[in-house]
Parts: C-alpha cells; structure tokens; sequence
C-alpha cells in the first residue's frame, strides 16, 4: 500500500508541527490514530538527541498506516518544529495539545470522526487517558504507562536503582555502596520533589540545572485512576515484562477502572521502548541500551496485539483486502 505524508500545523495554544500519513484506499471515511509520545524532549519520530534516537513513533506510524489507519504525530512544545516553550510546559498544556489534535484529525474529510483513537506510550498514557475522559472518542491504546501516576513510577524506579546498586558487581556499583548512595536515593529524591511542589514558578533550579516544577507538579496532583473510570470507548493496555519504567503488574487493575471493554497484555522480552530485548536493564546499563533499541523494530508480539485488536474493534475489511 502506498503512503501519503502530509506535513501539517495543529493549532493550539502555540503552533504544533506534525505528520499526518494517509494510506492510498478507495475508502471515503477511515478510523484514525493519534500518536503521543512519551516524556523528555523528544520529537515526532522518537528523537531526544543525537545520540538517542529511538525510532519508535515514526515505526508505530508506518506500521499503522499499512494496516490502513490514518494516523498523526507532532512535535510537542518547544521541540522539534513546533513553538512554545518546553520547559514552560505543564502536563495540562500538554493535554491540551492532544486534544486540538483530536479535533484536527475529526475535521479532516477523511477522517471518520467517531473513530477517532489515541495511542499513547509512557508519558502519553496520561496524557491519552486525560484526554479520552473529556473528548469523545473511538478508542484508547496505552503502551508502557498505564494505571499508574508520575510518582508511582518514580518510586518504583528509585527502588529498582537501590537494588541496582546494593547487588551490582561492577566497580562503579562497589563504589557507590561505599559512599552510601544506595541509602540517600529516596531521601534525595524526596527533598527535591519537596523544593517543587512549594514552588509556584514553571521553572526552578536543582543542583544548578533548570527544570520543570510545573510539569512535576501537575503530574504528581494528576489521578490517572478518576479519568480511567470516566473513559466509555475500548481500552487497549500493553507494557513489556522488562520494562524498568513502567510497572506492568498494574495493568490486572485496568478492568476495574474502565467502563467500557478494557485488554490488557504483558509482553515477554519487551522494555520501555517496545523493542524486543533479551535481559532487563539496570541503571548501569540503560545509557547504553536504550541507544542501541532505537536501531530495533517494534517487538513483533506487539504488533500483532495491536494488529488484532485494532482490526477485532473497527471495520477495515476492504482496507486490509487492499495491503495484501
């Protein structure tokens, strides 16, 4: 099947730049896909830097649009194309965003309006189910973050770094065991957040570099929880068994919380990055390996969750006939 890639502007509050990719059907009105990305300054495609580029939102758009689902991602505040300010930019400015793009895909001629669906991944989870609970939509796909806050992560990640510490073997493991480190993670962790949320400003400085009190703030007073029991359209929720970001033992809590149909699915040999990964990382190793992940395709259980999932909830079959 062909592809078509239209740069387009979203416009919000600030002027989003993004992709919209068409696939070539007959057609006339078709299911379409918002992709948002996860946390950091990261653009469109999946690229935080130079030297992390991880690939996976430009992956998740060609793959989806095969299957033949238009689709949409842009640069969030301040990266990339898009204006604005990133480190001014809160959690809601950034549900905010999502939704203008919701409405931007329902007002394209091609577009079928009540099948409008979001796929969030990590900081897109919240962000998605936020949006899902005040915009009408045709469904919600949640990978790496589901049924869990910012501070629920954090936490879980500050403890997983302890216990990297207290058994790693290497000499910069043995060295910080020895200067205590292991014992002051939580307890550092706490005073920062503390200086943030007595902040009222967007940004604050911590150890002489700027950051985000307002995207911090927003996040740890955000219950993803009250907005998942607000959302009506089917749920999708995958995180990968080797995930040091996400905790996929949350998403059994998933049906509890949705009204309408909710799935969710851990997939073995999958980190954060939704790649297929062989051992899980450590915070010794996650520099390294998320780099090298970038270079990965999507893990292909995965695609054939969303695969089937997608195709089992909207009419496509004269799609599909077509990618054939």
């Amino acid at each position: 099947m062909e592809i078509r890639e239209k740069e387009i502007t979203i416009q919000s509050k600030v002027a989003l730049k993004g992709s919209l990719n068409l696939p070539e059907t007959r057609r006339e009105k078709r299911p379409a896909i918002l992709i948002i990305q996860g946390s950091g300054k990261i653009d469109r495609n999946g690229k935080a830097s130079e030297k992390l580029d991880l690939k996976l939102y430009r992956q998740l758009a060609e793959f989806l649009t095969k299957l033949g689902f238009i689709n949409l991602r842009y640069d969030k505040r301040g990266v990339g194309q898009s204006d604005g300010k990133y480190l001014k930019t809160g959690l809601w400015d950034l549900v905010d965003d999502a939704r203008a793009a919701v409405q931007f895909l329902k007002a394209q001629p091609e577009v079928d309006p009540e099948k409008v669906i979001i796929l969030g991944h990590s900081e897109g989870c919240a962000i998605g189910t936020a949006v899902a609970a005040r915009e009408s939509l045709g469904g919600l796909i949640l990978l790496s973050g589901a049924v869990e806050t910012l501070g629920e992560a954090m936490k879980r990640q500050r403890d997983i770094a302890t216990q990297d510490i207290l058994d790693g073997k290497s000499f910069q493991a043995k060295l910080l065991r020895f200067l205590g480190a292991h014992k002051k993670v939580e307890k550092q962790a706490q005073k920062s957040l503390e200086k943030m949320m007595k902040s009222n400003e967007d940004t604050i400085k911590q150890s002489f570099v700027k950051v985000n009190a307002k995207w911090f703030r927003e996040h740890i007073q955000y219950n993803v929880r009250e907005d998942l029991a607000k959302v009506t359209c089917p749920v999708l929720a995958i995180t990968g068994a080797r995930d040091i970001q996400a905790n996929p033992e949350v998403l059994k809590d998933l049906p509890q919380y949705v009204k309408g149909d909710a799935e969710y699915y851990v997939v073995e040999n999958m980190g954060h990055a939704c790649k297929l990964v062989t051992k899980t990382s450590t915070i010794f190793s996650i520099k390294k390996d998320l780099p090298a992940e970038g270079n990965l395709p999507i893990h292909p259980e995965l695609t054939k969750l969303l695969e089937n999932w997608l195709l089992g909830h909207y009419q496509l079959d004269e799609i599909v006939q077509l990618t054939l």
